[in-house]
C-alpha cells in the first residue's frame, strides 16, 4: 500500500536590488583597499592593472555572497536561530567566489595582475586571497543576519503590540455594547407606552409591568459601572425581561429557569444570558414554552434556553444580537466559548458554554 504525500514547495528566493548594489560597493572598497595595501607593501608596476584585479576579485565573491544570503533568507524563514543556512552562504561564496576568479581571470585578459603576485607559482594567489575571502563573507554574514534577526524581533514586537491594541479597542467596545445593551431607549420607550396603554384597561396589570420594570433596572443599572457579573444577577435580569415581554403582549410562552447549585454563585461577564433569552422568546409561538437551565462543572458554565411548543421566525433584531453576541464571545474567550444553535426531540435549543471562575477584571 503506497501513502501519497504532498509535494514539497520550494521557498521563495528573493535578492532585493539593493543588496547587489551593497555588493558591488563592498567589493570596491575591498579591492581598492587590497590594492592600497599591496602598493605600500610591495610595490605595482601598474596601479591601474592591480586596482583592477583586486577589485574584480573581490566583486565575485561580493556578488554570489548577495546570493547566497537570498537563498539562505528563503530557507531561515521565521527562524531567528538559523545559523547553518548562512554559514553555507558565506563559505560557498568565499570558496566559489576565487575558483571562478581564478578561472575566468585569464579569459578577461587579467592574466598578470602588475605586481609581484605575477612571479608566484600557480595557486599560491588563491591560497593567499582565500583566508581574507573567508573572513570578509564571514563578517559581513554576521552582522546581515544580526541585522536581520533584529529586524525580525522588532516586527514581532510591532505585531503583538499592535494586536495587544486591537485586543483593547475590541474588549472596550465590547464592554460599550454591554453598557448599551444594559437599557435599551427603545426598550424603555415600548414598555412605558405599554404601561400607558395597559393602564386605561388594567391598572393591576400597569403596576406589575411597573414592578417588573423596576426589577429589570435595579438589576440592569450596576452593568454601568461594573465589569462583571454573576449567574444569579444575569437571571434576575433574564427574568425580569422575560415577565415584562409577557405582561406587554398580554400573553406569551410560559417561562420556567433551573440555575444549578454551583452555578447561581459562578461569575460571568454581563449581558450574555439576555441575547440568548431574547432570540429564544423572539421564535418561539405564544402557546409555547420557555425554558432555561445553567449548570457549573469542570470550570465551565453550560446555559441552555430550550423552547417547545410551537415556533416562529426570529426577528432580524434579535439575530443582530445573536451575531453581537458571537463576536463579544470571541473577543473575551477566543475560542473557548461555544455558541450552538440546535434540537432535541421536540425542543429547540440555544446552547452556550464560557469558562467562569475568574475575576471580574478578566471581562474587563
Amino acid at each position: 500500500m503506497s501513502i501519497a504525500t504532498a509535494p514539497r514547495t520550494m521557498p521563495r528566493i528573493a535578492v532585493p536590488a539593493v543588496h547587489f548594489a551593497i555588493a558591488v560597493a563592498l567589493a570596491l572598497a575591498w579591492g581598492l583597499a587590497n590594492m592600497l595595501g599591496w602598493a605600500l607593501g610591495h610595490a605595482t608596476i601598474d596601479i591601474g592593472k592591480t586596482a583592477t584585479h583586486f577589485v574584480y576579485e573581490a566583486l565575485l565573491p561580493m556578488v554570489l555572497l548577495a546570493m547566497g544570503l537570498g537563498v539562505a533568507d528563503a530557507y531561515a524563514g521565521d527562524d531567528e536561530n538559523a545559523v547553518a543556512p548562512y554559514a553555507i552562504a558565506a563559505i560557498t561564496a568565499a570558496i566559489l567566489g576565487e575558483i571562478l576568479f581564478t578561472a575566468s581571470a585569464p579569459l578577461l585578459g587579467m592574466r598578470e595582475c602588475g605586481c609581484s603576485m605575477d612571479d608566484w607559482p600557480p595557486g599560491a594567489r588563491s591560497a593567499n586571497m582565500l583566508p581574507d575571502s573567508l573572513l570578509i563573507c564571514g563578517f559581513i554574514t554576521a552582522g546581515y543576519r544580526f541585522r536581520r534577526r533584529s529586524s525580525q524581533r522588532l516586527a514581532r514586537l510591532n505585531a503583538r503590540e499592535l494586536e495587544r491594541a486591537q485586543l483593547v479597542r475590541r474588549t472596550q467596545e465590547s464592554r460599550l455594547q454591554a453598557m448599551q445593551a444594559c437599557i435599551e431607549p427603545q426598550f424603555l420607550f415600548d414598555t412605558l407606552a405599554a404601561v400607558e396603554r395597559i393602564h386605561r384597561r388594567d391598572p393591576s396589570n400597569a403596576t406589575r409591568l411597573i414592578d417588573e420594570l423596576i426589577i429589570y433596572l435595579r438589576a440592569a443599572l450596576p452593568h454601568l459601572r461594573e465589569s462583571g457579573s454573576t449567574v444569579a444577577k444575569e437571571a434576575e435580569l433574564a427574568h425580569a425581561w422575560v415577565n415584562i415581554q409577557r405582561l406587554r403582549e398580554g400573553r406569551g410562552p410560559t417561562f420556567d429557569m433551573d440555575l444549578g447549585a454551583a452555578a447561581g454563585s459562578a461569575a460571568m461577564p454581563p449581558m450574555v444570558l439576555l441575547p440568548l433569552v431574547d432570540y429564544a422568546f423572539a421564535s418561539v409561538a405564544e402557546e409555547g414554552s420557555l425554558r432555561i437551565a445553567v449548570r457549573a462543572s469542570d470550570g465551565m458554565l453550560r446555559f441552555e434556553v430550550a423552547t417547545a411548543g410551537g415556533s416562529r421566525e426570529s426577528s432580524a433584531a434579535a439575530e443582530a444580537k445573536l451575531a453581537a453576541l458571537r463576536e463579544r464571545l470571541s473577543t473575551l474567550y477566543g475560542n473557548t466559548a461555544r455558541l450552538s444553535i440546535g434540537s432535541r426531540g421536540d425542543d429547540n435549543i440555544v446552547t452556550l458554554d464560557i469558562p467562569h471562575g475568574h475575576d471580574d477584571r478578566d471581562h474587563r
